[in-house]
């Protein structure tokens, strides 16, 4: 007697999503913006960046955005607001407004504030020297950074665990 199955089973391999063995498939956590889940940047160890402020109330190593030891530092603004913040050398986060020299957490560096892209939400700031700062610039040059306010970000892969664990809604 002729049967498909093992055809079927060839295709089901080929076409399911999720059961490639190909390393290039393999997916990266991302840093999120909390307030609407844009993909901000990638979430590797490498993107991390450890610039010391001189201005910084603290400075600690903490496990946090799935990373064991991460430098996270509490700076705070003239108007008296503390943030923890950590740096990074990427993100898809757009700087708006004018550059400032004045109340630079970084000695030499100017500053713009950072917004997500999507939701407009303030995730931190750019930090560019302050020779190399253009009106029309945006984003981080290869000698910039920037400090992104921890409580505003989220990594991919915790938001995801959030969600994984869910029961299906129950029918009445």
């Amino acid at each position: 007697m002729y049967t498909n199955t093992p055809l079927l089973l060839v295709i089901f391999f080929l076409v399911s999503p999720g059961l490639s063995t190909s390393h290039e498939d393999e997916r990266h956590d991302h840093i999120l913006c909390r307030n609407c889940g844009a993909e901000l940047t990638e979430n590797t160890k490498e993107n991390f960046v450890n610039v010391t402020s001189p201005h910084s109330e603290s400075s600690h190593w903490l496990s946090v955005l799935g990373h064991s030891h991460l430098m996270v530092q509490t700076l705070r603004n003239p108007a008296d607001i503390a943030f923890d913040l950590v740096t990074v050398k990427r993100t898809g986060c757009s700087g708006v407004g004018e550059w400032y020299s004045d109340h630079s957490w970084f000695p030499g560096y100017s500053w713009k504030i950072c917004v997500c892209p999507r939701c407009k939400a303030h995730l931190g700031w750019i930090f560019e020297p302050i020779e190399n700062t253009k009106p029309s610039q945006y984003i981080a040059s290869s000698k910039g950074f920037y400090g992104l306010i921890l409580e505003k970000l989220i990594s991919e892969d915790f938001s995801d665990s959030l969600l994984i664990g869910l029961p299906k809604r129950q029918r009445y």
